[in-house]
């Protein structure tokens, strides 16, 4: 097997040509998101998989079709053609207006040259038929074997009523049909294991990922993630000579909530001051994050911001709390916290001495009186 002699049957080329085509897109996308998580970004996976899986689709598409163009070979990427909706209905379940999509379909046939051909038209119609159908499939889908039988049923039809359109223009004999249906229904199927194999490793992934940084109780990032954003987010602002803010608090006389109402209600206090303060940080600024770092003890990173512009916010913080209700078991309990923030400085040489101070200062308003923010 050389660039001069390929000894592989087109059967084989096909199936690895379209696995390959589904490789390249999940490398794609994982690297494009792992880059955006570097630079402290959150994209919304799903969303992000699906806008690049249509621009990905529809360059293969264009790139493929460019390539037979005008010859009297322009039939033979009528699987690939199928294999792309498919993608983009059933796995991407991509959300596309009826007029975007025939809009699709209309450049499409005019850069194909088909567009005042009758059964061109027709494949249209099937073509945007199939795309709906596979997405109703898809949202209403069954359990295990169900749902790979109405999958079936679905890309059976479509396609062979795809591939009676096809051989009709371009006059193809039955046994032809029959051997690229057949194809077109193993490719679809290659395609079903392969991405569901692909989807299920990337949610084991993702729930992995989700235990290990987020807090069981309240659903917050826990002090692993603290640690390595904390150290990344440090890196960054010395690097950029940016200001970093730190701010650490308490919930005030946690122990004796416990002792008195009871752990269960402890775990409702916990939970209820973390919604609370994410709630707040998203109207401040989305890109604040709330980290729980202890048993009672949570931080916030203040990244881009001096310690005179998080001041008003830290107070907000602290107000917020104080004024919520917090009812649980037939039972008021009034909480507050006790607040240490500091500014990183020039002479740090490392996050731990911003840690230490901002802790030290926490402290000092628990010492102090507690219910209170100690800057520093």
């Amino acid at each position: 097997m050389t660039w001069s002699h390929w000894f592989v049957t087109p059967a084989f080329t096909s199936l690895f040509f379209l696995l390959g085509v589904l490789t390249l897109y999940w490398f794609v996308t994982n690297q494009l998101i792992h880059a955006l998580k570097k630079r402290g970004k959150h994209p919304n996976i799903e969303k992000l998989r699906a806008n690049v899986g249509v621009i990905y689709m529809i360059l293969m598409v264009v790139a493929v079709q460019i390539s037979v163009h005008g010859t009297h070979n322009s039939w033979v990427f009528s699987n690939f053609l199928i294999f792309a909706m498919v993608f983009v209905s059933y796995f991407l379940m991509l959300e596309i207006r009826f007029w975007q999509l025939l809009l699709g379909i209309l450049i499409f046939m005019t850069v194909n040259g088909t567009i005042f051909f009758s059964l061109s038209w027709a494949y249209a119609a099937i073509y945007l038929g199939f795309f709906y159908t596979m997405k109703l499939v898809r949202q209403h889908r069954n359990a295990g074997w169900l749902a790979y039988i109405d999958y079936t049923l679905a890309t059976l039809l479509f396609s062979t009523a795809l591939w009676i359109l096809v051989g009709f223009r371009f006059d193809l004999p039955a046994w032809t049909l029959v051997w690229e249906i057949l194809f077109s229904y193993f490719l679809l199927t290659i395609m079903y294991i392969y991405v569901n194999s692909l989807m299920s490793g990337a949610n084991t992934l993702a729930e992995l990922t989700y235990t290990t940084n987020y807090d069981e109780l309240t659903h917050v990032k826990n002090y692993f993630a603290f640690k390595n954003e904390f150290s990344s987010t440090f890196d960054h602002a010395k690097v950029k000579g940016q200001p970093l803010t730190l701010m650490l608090f308490d919930i005030d006389h946690f122990k004796h909530v416990n002792d008195t109402y009871g752990h269960l209600t402890g775990d409702y206090v916990l939970s209820h001051v973390a919604q609370l303060i994410a709630a707040q940080l998203k109207t401040i600024d989305p890109a604040l994050v709330l980290y729980r770092t202890g048993g009672e003890e949570f931080t916030i990173l203040f990244n881009n911001y001096t310690a005179d512009q998080a001041r008003e916010h830290v107070a907000a913080i602290a107000d917020n709390v104080r004024d919520a209700e917090f009812h649980h078991n037939d039972n008021d309990i009034d909480i507050s916290i006790s607040v240490g923030v500091t500014q990183m400085k020039g002479n740090d040489e490392g996050q731990v001495d911003i840690y230490k101070r901002a802790d030290q200062n926490l402290y000092y308003s628990k010492r102090h009186g507690r219910d209170q923010v100690t800057f520093g």
